[in-house]
């Protein structure tokens, strides 16, 4: 963005511009945070019942797979079916708990750009004490290993096979 001639007032200016910008500037910040969130929970929701609907299909194939003879030349590819689709739903599950993660994070940032955005007009003399006050109360409100990796330039491991529900 470029500095307009008349904004250039001097070095005493800087600190109420600074502070108008971000005023301005956070809070839309805020609402794209809660716009990206919304759209990340109401399509986490629409998935779930999905995931729900597919389930109840699968526990009926499950019945109709245990009504049919042993002998029978489909009961075996229908219990394989069985098989496939339950690890598939239980893969797509692991996969879908980005949304959950997504959401903390989301929340943490916005809780943060919240706060930071009160705080603002008070910080007028901060420095490396108080820079470093910060940068630690963010990080101790991270509830995801991902967060921590990458808040020290690390990046984040491997997933696991497993569900995880938190």
């Amino acid at each position: 963005m470029r500095q307009r001639p008349e904004a250039a007032i001097g070095p005493e200016a800087a600190p109420h511009g600074v502070a108008l910008m971000a005023e301005h500037v956070m809070p839309i910040w805020a609402r794209q945070l809660e716009a990206i969130q919304s759209t990340l929970q109401s399509g986490s929701v629409e998935l779930l019942s999905n995931f729900a609907s597919i389930f109840e299909l699968q526990d009926q194939l499950h019945s109709k797979c245990a009504e049919l003879p042993p002998a029978s030349v489909h009961t075996e590819a229908l219990q394989q079916i069985d098989l496939d689709l339950q690890a598939q739903c239980e893969r797509a599950l692991h996969g879908l708990q980005f949304a959950d993660r997504l959401s903390q994070m989301v929340e943490i940032l916005h809780k943060n750009i919240a706060c930071f955005a009160t705080e603002l007009p008070a910080m007028a003399d901060a420095g490396a004490a108080e820079q470093a006050a910060w940068t630690e109360a963010f990080e101790a409100s991270f509830t995801t290993e991902e967060q921590h990796l990458f808040h020290h330039g690390k990046s984040a491991p491997p997933r696991q096979d497993k569900v995880e529900y938190f």
